[in-house]
C-alpha cells in the first residue's frame, strides 16, 4: 500500500483510533469517516483480501484457509471433495482462463523474442525521456528494510549499524534522475554510510541531461540558489538571463572534459567512461548550439513547436481537458496558466519579458519525425538535424513527483509554486548528502542486457536493483536471469523490482476490466446505468466532487455518453475501482510460459512456480501490504495532480 504505516489510508493523517475496514481487516482508518469515503476504491482490493468462500456452492464455507484452483487461480475450495463435486460448473470457465492464458504467451513469445538484441535501436526511435511516466521512488526505503527493527532473538544487526553501512543501488533503465534524488532525500537523517548508485540507460539523450544536472549539484553546490536552477532548467520552458547562462556554462566546461578529468574534478563523486561521455558529448554541443533568444533570426520558438506537438490530435486535446477535469478548482487558474506558456517558475508571470531565452535541454534529435534512418550506428552519431521539442504532452513535473508529499511539503493554488518548491528542496537535500561525501553515482550508456560487461560481477553486488518496465518488452524471468547474479546475497533485505506499466495492452479488454466490483454497490437506479459507466461515476465522486455532480444532473442517455468518453479518452480514471488482480496474476503465468523457452507443456505454470522464478521469491502482492520496498500500486484517485494510471503494479523480488 501507498501509505505509510500507522497513517489513514483516505486522509493519510496519523490515526490515533485505529478503524479498519470490517471485512478484510486490511485498511486502516483514523475515523468512521474516511472509512466511508474510501469504500468504494477499497472494494477492489478488499475481495481479494477478504477470507474467501468455497466456490462449491453446497458447502460455501467462509475461510482463509481456502486453497485456489491451480488452473485458473479463479476458484477457491476447502477440499478435494468440493473441488471434484464442483468440477463439472467449473469447468467451462476454468478452461476458457487456460485457453487465455495460451493465447496471450503466444503473442508475447512474438513480443519478447527479440527484445534484448534490439532494445537499444527501439529506445532511440521514441521521445527521450526527459521527463519520466511514473511517480519518484524511494529504490533503497531503508527504515522499512534493512533498519527495522526485529524481533530480538533473530541475529539481524541493529539499526545504528545499518544507518552506517554502505550501499548499492543499480538503476537499470533509468530514465531521469528524480529516482535517485528522492531516494537520496529521503534517506534517515541519521543516516551515516554512503550509497553508490550505478545509472544505466541506452539513452543517449537523457543520460546527456542526467550527467548535467549531476555535474551541477556537484560543482555548484556552495550556490545558495542552485537548486531552484536547476528545477527551472530541469522542467520550464523559457529560462531567465542568469539561469540560461548558467546553463550554458555547464555545458561549455562539460565539452572540455575527459571521463578521467571529470572524476577529477568531481572528486570520484561522479564517473563514467570514456566511450559513454564521447558518445553523449554531441548532444551538449547541440544544445549548445541552438539559438535560443527570441528575436534572433535563427530562434528555436520551443513554444511554437510545443503548441503543434501538444494539439496534433484531437484525442490528445480530449486527454488534457479530462485531466483538466480531474483538477481540484483551486490549481486550475495556475494550471492553464503553465499549460498556456510551458513556464515552470514561481512567481513569474507568464506574459513577462524576463524570460528571454528558451530551454535547449528541452530538444532532442526526432528520429521518429526524420527520413527512414535504421542503422545504430547512425542514430547515435547523426547530429546534422535540427534539435526539436520532444517532451510528449502527458510528461510535465506535476507527472513525476508524488502529489502526497508536494502537498504536504508546501500547499499552494499555483501547481508550480507547490511543486517547484517540493522539487527543488529534494535537490538541496540530495546536494547536502554529496556535500557530505556520502553519494557516487556512476554512469553506464548501454542495454540492460548487457550490463554484467560493464560492472564488476565479482565485486559489485547491489542491495536493490530496479529495472523501470523492461519486462513489459523483455519478460519477467528473462530480465531477472540477468540480474539476479548482480544481487547482494549477503543482504537480507536486497530486492530486484520491476515495473509493469504496459502489460494491459497484451490481454483482451475482457482482461483489464476484469470483475467490476464497484458496480455491485448499492447505488440509485439513476447512476447505475451500465457497469463501466458507475465505476467512471464513483471515480468521478473521488477525484472531483463537481464534475460527479455534473454527471448526475445529466439524463441517463447522456450520462452514458459522458462516461463513454471519458473512458476513452482516459480508461485509467476509473481503473482502481475494476479488481482486475486475477487478470494480472493470469498475465504474469502467460508471460512466464512466453519466456520458457525450456518447457514442452503447452499447460501455463502454476502462479507458485511463477513466484519462484529464476530462484527469487516474489512477494505475494494479494496478501495485503507485502510490498517493502515501494508501493505495489498507487491510489490514483488520491493523486488528481499526478497522471497515475490504475494498471500500474510493482513487484518485488528476493532470495529465496
Amino acid at each position: 500500500m501507498d501509505v505509510q504505516l500507522g497513517c489513514c489510508w483516505r486522509c493519510e493523517n496519523p490515526i490515533e483510533r485505529d478503524v479498519a475496514c470490517i471485512v478484510c481487516g486490511e485498511s486502516k482508518y483514523c475515523s468512521e469517516v474516511c472509512r466511508f469515503r474510501d469504500q468504494w476504491r477499497h472494494i477492489s482490493e478488499c475481495v481479494e483480501w477478504r477470507p474467501k468462500q468455497c466456490s462449491n456452492a453446497k458447502c460455501g464455507i467462509v475461510s482463509g484457509q481456502l486453497k485456489e484452483c491451480t488452473a485458473c487461480c479463479d476458484a477457491w475450495y476447502c477440499g478435494e471433495t468440493c473441488q471434484r463435486q464442483h468440477w463439472k460448473d467449473h469447468k467451462p470457465s476454468c478452461q476458457k482462463r487456460t485457453q487465455e492464458i495460451r493465447e496471450v504467451g503466444a503473442a508475447l513469445k512474438v513480443n519478447f523474442h527479440n527484445y534484448p538484441k534490439f532494445s537499444s535501436e527501439k529506445a532511440m526511435m521514441q521521445f527521450p525521456y526527459y521527463i519520466g511516466n511514473t511517480l519518484a521512488i524511494d529504490m533503497l526505503n531503508l527504515p522499512a528494510n534493512e533498519s527495522r527493527r526485529e524481533d530480538e532473538r533473530t541475529e539481524k544487526t541493529s539499526e545504528l549499524d545499518t544507518l552506517e553501512d554502505s550501499y548499492s543501488i543499480l538503476s537499470a533503465g533509468c530514465g531521469n534522475i528524480r529516482n535517485w534524488i528522492h531516494t537520496v532525500a529521503s534517506l534517515p537523517n541519521e543516516f551515516k554510510g554512503t550509497l553508490h548508485t550505478v545509472l544505466n540507460d541506452c539513452d543517449i539523450y537523457v543520460q546527456a541531461r542526467n550527467v548535467l544536472q549531476l555535474y551541477m549539484m556537484i560543482m555548484y553546490s556552495d550556490d545558495p540558489n542552485v537548486a531552484e536552477r536547476i528545477t527551472t532548467i530541469w522542467y520550464s520552458l523559457h529560462l531567465p538571463e542568469e539561469d540560461y547562462k548558467f546553463l550554458i556554462d555547464c555545458l561549455r566546461a562539460l565539452l572540455g572534459f575527459s571521463a578521467d578529468s571529470l572524476d577529477e574534478v568531481t572528486g570520484g563523486a561522479l564517473k563514467l567512461s570514456e566511450t559513454d561521455i564521447t558518445a553523449i558529448r554531441p548532444v551538449w554541443k547541440a544544445w549548445l548550439e541552438l539559438e535560443c533568444r527570441e528575436g534572433h533570426p535563427n530562434y528555436i520558438d520551443l513554444q511554437e513547436q510545443r503548441r503543434r506537438l501538444l494539439y496534433q490530435n484531437q484525442e490528445m486535446e480530449e486527454g488534457m481537458k479530462l485531466y483538466r477535469k480531474e483538477l481540484p478548482n483551486e490549481l486550475l487558474q495556475s494550471f492553464d496558466e503553465y499549460d498556456k506558456h510551458g513556464n515552470f517558475i514561481p512567481g513569474v508571470n507568464a506574459e513577462s519579458c524576463n524570460l528571454p531565452y528558451d530551454n535547449p535541454t528541452l530538444t532532442g534529435y526526432m528520429f521518429t519525425q526524420s527520413a527512414q534512418v535504421t542503422p545504430i550506428e547512425s542514430l547515435l552519431f547523426l547530429m546534422s538535424g535540427r534539435f526539436v521539442y520532444c517532451i510528449d504532452n502527458c510528461l510535465m513535473a506535476f507527472s513525476e513527483w508524488d502529489y502526497l508529499k508536494v502537498k504536504k511539503h508546501h500547499y499552494n493554488k499555483s501547481m508550480v509554486v507547490m511543486f517547484h518548491s517540493f522539487i527543488s528542496d529534494q535537490i538541496k537535500q540530495t546536494i547536502a548528502s554529496i556535500k557530505a561525501g556520502a553519494q557516487r553515482v556512476s554512469i553506464i550508456i548501454c542495454n540492460c542486457f548487457d550490463i554484467s560487461a560493464r560492472v564488476d560481477v565479482e565485486s559489485d553486488r547491489f542491495d536493490r536493483i530496479f529495472t523501470s518496465n523492461i519486462v513489459d518488452f523483455s519478460g519477467t524471468q528473462a530480465l531477472l536471469k540477468v540480474m539476479k547474479p548482480l544481487l547482494n546475497r549477503a543482504n537480507k533485505s536486497s530486492t530486484i523490482i520491476t515495473q509493469h506499466y504496459g502489460w494491459y495492452l497484451s490481454v483482451p479488454d475482457s482482461m483489464v476490466y476484469g470483475e467490476i466490483t464497484a458496480a455491485k454497490t448499492t447505488l440509485p437506479a439513476p447512476q447505475r446505468v451500465c457497469e463501466i459507466s458507475s465505476c467512471a461515476i464513483l471515480a468521478a465522486y473521488d477525484i472531483n466532487s463537481d464534475y460527479y455532480e455534473d454527471m448526475l444532473s445529466r439524463h441517463p442517455s447522456t450520462m452514458t455518453e459522458e462516461c463513454d468518453k471519458v473512458i476513452d479518452a482516459n480508461m485509467f480514471f476509473c481503473q482502481e475501482y475494476f479488481n482486475n488482480m486475477n487478470w494480472f496474476v493470469s498475465y504474469l503465468r502467460a508471460e512466464c510460459m512466453a519466456v520458457n523457452k525450456d518447457s514442452q507443456s503447452t499447460n501455463p505454470p502454476s502462479f507458485q512456480k511463477v513466484k519462484q522464478s529464476e530462484g527469487l521469491q516474489l512477494r505475494d502482492f494479494r496478501r495485503g501490504n507485502s510490498n517493502k520496498v515501494v508501493p505495489f500500486r498507487y491510489r490514483r484517485n488520491a493523486r488528481p495532480v499526478n497522471m497515475t494510471r490504475g494498471m500500474d503494479r510493482m513487484l518485488e523480488w528476493h532470495f529465496a
